[in-house]
């Protein structure tokens, strides 16, 4: 075999490693602002959360990698579809419009909306109907379905859409703001971590909200084999109950 052959060769092997390599690697997207399912340290980069560890899992199982893309609520499903990621994770409800533009999982966990204010002041706020007075003021994070929440449910009170997800928390704990729907696990979350935030009757949701991963219409699967783990998962969980 002449230098140029084996270089050839050689080259070729290279190659077809890489592409391999890039088979068998999960392009995952995800916000890193939603504790404490999808979070970004801001030191280090680096992605961890509930959702973040199950992905992780997945991958571990089925012997791929993952590399993590941050997205934000407003980009995530044109990011998804303008094939940024494969997946999408971390917090994301089921919507039907959603469900038109990506490939959907199976159920990962079930949610629902509930008022978040500051700790104290839940009977003031202890229904939607105290909630949606004149004068009440309510923020919402930009793009996702807290925002589309509020603004289906309020005809009276003040609803201000803020600039991003941590906002909402610093508006309540400065008393700029009264109230803020989220999911029960985020409200839960800020109620255990001494935020003097507390979440109003969570185990009463205002909603029933089904979370999934999302899947690139082109990654059938992918979604299946995660539905297939899935499925596994939560047999060996419940047989170990």
């Amino acid at each position: 075999m002449t230098r140029t052959a084996k270089f050839l060769t050689a080259l070729a092997l290279c190659l077809q490693g890489a592409l391999t390599y890039a088979a068998d690697t999960i392009l995952v997207g995800t916000t890193g602002d939603y504790q404490p399912v999808s979070w970004q340290d801001p030191a280090s980069g680096e992605f961890t959360g509930d959702d973040i560890d199950l992905i992780k899992a997945f991958a571990r199982d089925t012997g791929r990698d993952i590399k993590f893309v941050q997205t934000s609520w407003p980009a995530l499903m044109d990011d998804l579809t303008e094939a940024k990621f494969m997946m999408a994770v971390g917090g994301i409800s089921y919507t039907d419009e959603r469900a038109k533009l990506a490939l959907v999982s199976e159920t990962v966990r079930t949610d629902g909306k509930v008022a978040l204010v500051r700790c104290g002041e839940q009977l003031q706020y202890d229904t939607l109907r105290q909630i949606d007075s004149p004068g009440v003021r309510v923020v919402e994070n930009p793009g996702g379905t807290n925002e589309r929440f509020a603004r289906t449910t309020l005809k009276n009170a003040d609803l201000t859409i803020l600039e991003d997800n941590h906002a909402p928390f610093r508006a309540l704990k400065d008393g700029n703001a009264d109230v803020m729907f989220t999911d029960g696990i985020e409200a839960l979350y800020m109620e255990r971590q001494d935020t003097g935030l507390c979440a109003v009757k969570p185990d009463k949701p205002y909603t029933v909200i089904r979370k999934v991963f999302l899947f690139r219409k082109d990654q059938e699967a992918l979604r299946d084999a995660f539905n297939q783990w899935w499925k596994t998962r939560e047999t060996a969980l419940f047989t170990a109950q």
